[in-house]
């Protein structure tokens, strides 16, 4: 009994909801209706007037004001004490650099000691600006000369030397800064 009492509730409910859903639903056709109210007494009413323009006399020539120059007792900003500390600190890390990959050139590979120390004192006296390096790693000597920071003037520099030099070749080697500058320097005087 208390079954079929659900059972029929149950019915009902559903039966209720399903036929709500069914329903043809009906929208107010409150859209056409148009509310309109008379606002014009609480909006704000503003009159319009003409600017009026004043031209500057053109007999009254101001000075424009001095500029502003820092005197030398004064103390440089805070970011110039710190940009003054960061640019020496750089300047002391370059100027610790020695040596640079540059070139040399090579005049002379053999086994005799006289043939290098001929090629040693060629350079010395056609080229006093270029430095000669000789080196001995049994049983060759090998004679370099120069410090260029650049191929292209080694280039200039092999020319010359191939005259008495044929074998001459440029090898790529660490080459001292300031002897380098100092062959460009002189290279371009030459010019």
């Amino acid at each position: 009994m208390i079954a079929d009492k659900y059972s029929i509730l149950i019915f009902l409910v559903t039966g209720i909801v399903a036929g709500s859903g069914c329903t043809k639903k009906t929208v107010s056709n409150a859209s056409k209706d148009r509310y309109e109210a008379e606002l014009s007494k609480v909006r704000p009413h503003y009159t319009y007037v003409e600017p009026v323009i004043e031209k500057p006399k053109e007999t009254e020539k101001k000075d424009p004001p001095p500029r502003y120059r820092p005197s030398k007792t004064e103390e440089p900003l805070y970011i110039n004490k710190r940009l003054e500390a960061v640019l020496d600190t750089m300047a002391e890390q370059n100027r610790a650099i020695r040596y640079i990959s540059g070139f040399r050139i090579q005049l002379y590979v053999g086994n005799t000691r006289q043939d290098a120390d001929n090629a040693k004192s060629f350079v010395y006296q056609l080229f006093p600006e270029l430095n000669p390096y000789v080196s001995y790693s049994q049983p060759s000597y090998r004679v370099k000369a120069g410090d260029f920071m650049y191929r292209a003037d080694a280039e200039e520099y092999l020319a010359q030397m191939r005259q008495q030099y044929p074998s001459a070749v440029i090898l790529p080697e660490r080459v001292e800064i300031k002897k380098g500058l100092e062959i460009r320097a002189s290279a371009d005087t030459l010019k």
